[in-house]
């Protein structure tokens, strides 16, 4: 009667040393396996558009210009690199369209310039400049002085950018007091914009207004 009983509890322990085993073993498994990402996980989401993609070069240096998004809110990002070597990247989220990208030496100097012009979301698309020089060491950031006095008059957006040489060209529709914003009445007005090596910001060179 006793070895049976020994038996019978040496049969019962080993069966709970088995169970347990297989519940630390189950709780190892769950908690050193690596979290699912949700993008990955999420088999409906849909990969997101790109809506602008410009590739620029000028001498040793090349540059890449994106954005993702259609809606007002967008993804801005561009990379810069010089032989090969990335020199910067930078991600933006920016409130507009990019109507263009370049690459140009305003200032004629041994670095160049990557400007991108960005339409503002909204009605009037109002125009700006997100620009950068690439020195030797790191860069700087180039801006458009603010549109203020006889410039300022009748200016409600609608911008349209060129670069011809050395020179920024800004164009945009002239408003009378009445005008409607789908209707300006005023002509046009030109605004030519340099960057003198010396001070190495974008100044106003000249303007004027035509029919």
């Amino acid at each position: 009667m006793t070895t049976h009983h020994s038996t019978f509890s040496s049969l019962a322990a080993l069966l709970v040393g088995l169970l347990a085993a297989g519940c630390d073993s189950q709780r190892s498994t769950t908690e050193s396996a690596a979290p699912v990402s949700s993008s990955v996980n999420n088999s409906t989401a849909s990969p997101t558009a790109v809506s602008y993609q410009k590739d620029l070069s000028r001498g040793d240096y090349t540059f890449a210009v994106q954005t993702v998004g259609t809606g007002s809110q967008r993804q801005l990002s561009w990379r810069a690199a010089r032989l090969g070597r990335e020199l910067a990247a930078m991600t933006d989220n920016i409130e507009g369209t990019v109507l263009d990208a370049t690459v140009t030496n305003l200032n004629n100097d041994e670095y160049p310039e990557l400007l991108v012009f960005v339409a503002d979301a909204g009605s009037g698309s109002y125009g700006r400049l997100m620009g950068y020089e690439f020195l030797s060491r790191g860069r700087r950031s180039l801006t458009l002085p603010e549109l203020d006095g006889p410039l300022a008059e009748g200016y409600l957006g609608h911008d349209s950018f060129r670069v011809e040489g050395r020179r920024i060209i800004r164009t945009f529709p002239i408003y009378r007091p009445d005008d409607p914003n789908s209707t300006p009445s005023g002509g046009t007005r030109t605004v030519v914009y340099e960057m003198p090596k010396k001070e190495g910001l974008i100044t106003v060179a000249e303007y004027r207004d035509g029919s």
